[in-house]
């Protein structure tokens, strides 16, 4: 009995001690990591690539339009037998020449909208570049800038290219010619001629109805070339390089002197429109001696329109300078034309071309080249260095303009 009471008490302890070990463990705390995909709604902006055909470049153009508004029938015979055949044959460009006056390519310059002017180049006097200039037409402006492209531009005398009729051009005008008057005479009829203005209008009587004198308001430089020396020549119309005003003139009783003289001088002289007319009476006897453009009397002793017994002179106390020639280029052409003309403009001023002129019709050169002139030129005309003496510039405009404006009214008054 107690043998088996010990048994079952034994085994009750066993059990207990078994118990604990497979009864179920006490729960951890888990950790659970949960990937969340969060779903964004992105915006792509597409770009679509387009083929796009590059619009053609505009041909380079080969032709272009002059419009000259300073030659003489000369000068135009030159620039339509000479220089247009040269630039076709040397740079393949055609030039459309157009003869026209100052004052009509201006008002046809001001009607241009931008990029749509269609002359392409100007060949001006130089009251005709001033008064675009004045007249606020837009011109391209060529030096100093654009000496990479017209380098013979340099050759020109730089006074020239800052002053044109006594008006700064800006740099847009490139000095082509210089022309200059001088005094010519039939030896005919004047074997000892006026070494001065002043003395030529001391000795007015001995020439009376036989001096040649254009009208103040002839279409010619010489209707205000000659008022303008013959005064200066009495009555500086300049002091220091620039202008007097008129009025500052008008009020000095030298200048009122000069005027009077020189309407008494006019007096004496044989009255012409043109410089066809005054030629035709030197042709016919009528008149004996004048103060012309030295390159158009000397051509046309050579055309026949002058007699063979005329010689050129000077006056000490002033030669005009003529209408000298500048080039420019209108600024409201279109673009592709700017290049072209400044070609054209930069072979005209080289050593070949300026040479033609002086040695073909006796114009002096708008490039300082004399070292490369032919002598044979200097036993014809006077070298430059010796005219540049006595050589009178229209700096004045403001009397200029009252010549043309009232010349005709005051000088030619009885």
């Amino acid at each position: 009995m107690r043998k088996s009471l010990f048994l079952v008490v034994t085994l009750l302890t066993v059990v207990a001690v078994l118990l604990p070990a497979c009864a179920t463990p006490t729960p951890e705390k888990v950790i659970v990591k949960e990937t969340v995909t969060v779903k964004e709604t992105v915006t792509v902006k597409e770009t679509v690539v387009k083929e796009i055909t590059p619009t053609p470049l505009p041909p380079v153009p080969t032709e272009i339009t002059v419009v000259d508004t300073n030659s003489g029938a000369n000068f135009q015979l030159f620039w339509k037998n000479r220089i247009i055949p040269a630039v076709q044959e040397q740079l393949g460009i055609k030039i459309n020449y157009v003869v026209s006056t100052g004052a009509e390519t201006a008002e046809r310059m001001k009607a241009w909208e931008a990029g749509k002017g269609d002359i392409h180049m100007l060949f001006m006097k130089p009251d005709d570049l001033a008064n675009l200039i004045k007249s606020n037409i837009p011109l391209v402006k060529i030096w100093p800038d654009q000496l990479a492209v017209i380098p013979n531009l340099a050759k020109c005398p730089e006074e020239y290219l800052t002053n044109a009729q006594g008006v700064d051009p800006k740099g847009t005008g490139a000095l082509y010619w210089r022309s200059q008057y001088t005094l010519i005479y039939n030896t005919q009829y004047v074997t000892k001629p006026p070494t001065s203005w002043k003395e030529f209008y001391e000795r007015r009587k001995e020439w009376k109805g036989h001096i040649g004198w254009m009208r103040p308001d002839s279409k010619s430089g010489s209707g205000r070339s000659l008022p303008y020396s013959f005064v200066n020549a009495f009555v500086p119309l300049t002091a220091d390089g620039k202008a007097i005003p008129l009025a500052d003139l008008e009020a000095k009783a030298e200048y009122k002197d000069a005027i009077a003289k020189l309407k008494d001088f006019i007096t004496y002289t044989k009255l012409a429109s043109e410089p066809t007319n005054m030629f035709e009476d030197f042709n016919a006897g009528d008149t004996w001696i004048a103060c012309y453009a030295m390159d158009y009397s000397l051509w046309s002793v050579s055309q026949g329109t002058m007699p063979p017994t005329i010689a050129a002179g000077s006056l000490s106390d002033g030669m005009p300078a003529g209408s000298d020639g500048y080039l420019a280029i209108p600024g409201n052409i279109p673009d592709a034309y700017k290049p072209i003309v400044m070609k054209v403009i930069n072979y005209l001023l080289s050593d070949d071309q300026q040479i033609r002129l002086i040695t073909e019709m006796w114009q002096y050169t708008g490039t300082s080249i004399e070292d490369k002139v032919p002598d044979v030129v200097w036993r014809k005309i006077p070298k430059w260095a010796d005219i540049e003496k006595v050589r009178v510039r229209l700096t004045n405009k403001e009397f200029t303009d009252w010549v043309k404006a009232k010349g005709a009214e005051v000088l030619l008054a009885k």
